[in-house]
């Protein structure tokens, strides 16, 4: 398999750590859209990341479209969704914390990819009040078992605790005091768990 996408992508990094967690070898194809946009569009021509080209040469793309076929790969007893009885919780969780993230990289491209006398600050401060209500209203959610070593739902990780976690990550390097330990204790005790894995740490930028 080839993973294709660099690692600052908190969508690539979803799929790298999901791989990670399931055991399954890849290749990464660290492809960026700034500075290889012909690479990724080879794989995906929406020239978006993640692509994922699976063994036989079938290409996938989207975050959420690639973790629901390596789902299904993986098969009902290891794939890291919660006990159906969750599953609406569960979707509004990725939702948030997805969402989340969705905002923090258009602040990003806002911020940081435009020429700065076009950069439009009002629309970076929308996104970033945005992306901190996601993350915000996470928290909120999450039960009480993480701060004793449990996780979003129940005892075994999902695709929710990596979005979490990826998402509460980003908010600290972006927001400063705005997101911490105090503020969102129960995100940051998953993280701490989480990020600091063989999983996690193998695909930091």
């Amino acid at each position: 398999m080839k993973l294709v996408g660099v690692y600052v992508s908190p969508f690539v990094r979803r799929v790298a750590i999901a791989l990670n967690l399931y055991g399954i070898t890849y290749e990464h194809v660290a492809a960026s859209v700034v500075d290889s946009r012909e690479a990724v569009t080879s794989f995906n021509p929406l020239g978006r990341m993640p692509s994922l080209e699976l063994d036989d040469g079938t290409v996938l793309v989207d975050s959420h479209q690639i973790l629901a076929d390596l789902d299904r790969q993986i098969g009902p007893e290891n794939m890291m969704l919660p006990a159906p009885a969750a599953a609406r919780e569960y979707g509004q969780m990725i939702a948030l914390t997805t969402g989340a993230l969705e905002k923090f990289v258009a602040m990003f491209y806002e911020t940081s990819r435009r020429p700065a006398e076009k950069v439009w600050p009002d629309w970076a401060q929308l996104c970033t009040r945005q992306a901190f209500s996601g993350v915000s209203e996470a928290e909120r959610r999450a039960e009480p078992n993480v701060l004793e070593g449990g996780f979003l739902f129940g005892e075994r990780i999902t695709h929710a605790d990596v979005a979490a976690v990826l998402a509460f990550e980003f908010a600290q390097r972006v927001g400063g005091a705005g997101v911490t330990a105090a503020s969102h204790p129960r995100l940051s005790a998953l993280a701490g768990r989480l990020s600091m894995s063989p999983a996690f740490l193998t695909t930091r930028p």
